[in-house]
């Protein structure tokens, strides 16, 4: 496979990051709090379309004994045109994502963006091709990629105790219902999903389960999906209501499941499940390991400390140093600290841009499949575009 370069391997090392945040919702906010636990970092710069999202920002800077920042606005182009920004934080609606981060990147700051990275397969070339021609980082925000259960999957994958991958299933499926009732006023993303989305079909938030199944299976990496078939119940329901389905394929013949219900009463579950010919792993319901070199089958906390002896993560001094200042979601923690390590370090970090831009691909693609009822094509984004 010809693979292509990740644009920031070629980056300079930064001593301290310079960061400028860009959305001041809730989202943006517990993004400004996880940052006061990350070492080498300046938040220089923040901005709001709302006066009182950016006077929330200073307030918990302050409350936190943190620096205001240098520049408060709210105009994204006066982040942009700054000089002493290193790397912007774009958390603002899914459909303002793709827009902004190319302008970011165009104005030579490196990019970080909430999920999706894009909405529409237009916007996921121009991520691309723009990361590209700049050399500007394009990292997307995956959290689920940095969990620590599927970091020492991706190790256990990788040491060959599996056997060879034949198989993988994520998902997001969360029961909304009760959690928007009681935090009526912070969600947003049924509006978002609902009443701004250009499509009326297919799975409008697939990163969660995508992700960490590409890793797992090597896209980009040895392998690339080639098609997908999508389907829903309850078609005639609102996108956030949908119970979507999606079968993909790879170029070796491998299949996954992706699927997103955030509507009937089931547990929550990203399923995170791995099939090789030598064995099997999961995390939900609950975890689950059966290896054809154990005796018998490993459930509950005995797979997660056998995941710990033997498949060790790089990132585990991560999810220590997390666990130890006892930050809210140590995901997170990991994820961020493995950017900033990255960009400080001038090497490409573990999501690159065509990882972005083909799990966001998956809204359009799964949208037209639903639409026709037949399997769709996957652009390979190692690739140049197709001519059109």
């Amino acid at each position: 496979m010809n693979e292509r370069s990740t644009p920031s391997s070629s980056h300079s090392s930064l001593p301290i990051l310079r960061v400028a945040l860009i959305g001041l919702g809730s989202r943006g906010l517990r993004t400004l709090q996880r940052y006061r636990h990350l070492d080498g970092v300046s938040v220089v710069a923040v901005a709001d379309k709302e006066p009182k999202q950016i006077a929330d920002a200073q307030a918990l800077l302050h409350a936190q004994g943190m620096p205001a920042p240098l520049c408060s606005s709210t105009e994204v182009q006066d982040i942009f045109q700054r000089r002493d920004v290193d790397l912007v934080l774009v958390c603002t609606d899914w459909f303002s994502h793709a827009h902004l981060a190319v302008e970011a990147m165009e104005a030579g700051k490196h990019v970080a963006v909430e999920v999706p990275a894009a909405v529409t397969l237009e916007e996921c070339w121009q991520i691309v091709e723009v990361s590209r021609r700049t050399g500007r980082c394009f990292f997307l925000l995956e959290n689920c990629c940095f969990d620590p259960f599927h970091l020492h999957a991706l190790e256990l994958v990788g040491s060959g105790h599996l056997g060879e991958i034949k198989h993988c299933e994520g998902a997001y499926l969360h029961d909304l219902h009760a959690w928007e009732r009681e935090h009526a006023s912070e969600v947003t993303l049924y509006k978002w999903m609902d009443e701004g989305h250009p499509f009326t079909s297919g799975n409008a938030y697939p990163t969660h389960g995508i992700g960490p199944m590409s890793q797992l299976l090597g896209i980009h990496r040895g392998d690339h999906f080639t098609e997908l078939y999508a389907t829903s119940a309850l078609p005639e329901q609102p996108l956030s209501r949908r119970l979507s389905t999606i079968l993909l394929r790879t170029a070796r013949g491998r299949t996954a499941l992706l699927q997103l219900d955030l509507s009937t009463p089931r547990p929550y579950s990203r399923l995170q499940s791995v099939m090789g010919t030598e064995g099997y792993l999961c995390k939900y319901p609950s975890p689950h390991l059966q290896l054809s070199s154990l005796p018998e089958a490993l459930r509950g906390d005995a797979v997660a400390d056998f995941l710990a002896r033997s498949a060790p993560s790089p990132m585990d001094r991560w999810i220590k140093e997390g666990q130890a200042k006892g930050v809210e979601n140590v995901m997170n923690y990991v994820m961020d600290v493995h950017l900033i390590d990255c960009l400080k370090r001038g090497i490409p970090p573990a999501i690159s841009v065509e990882d972005a831009a083909l799990w966001s691909s998956i809204i359009e693609l799964s949208a037209w499949s639903e639409e026709t009822n037949r399997p769709v094509p996957i652009p390979d984004f190692t690739q140049d575009r197709p001519a059109r």
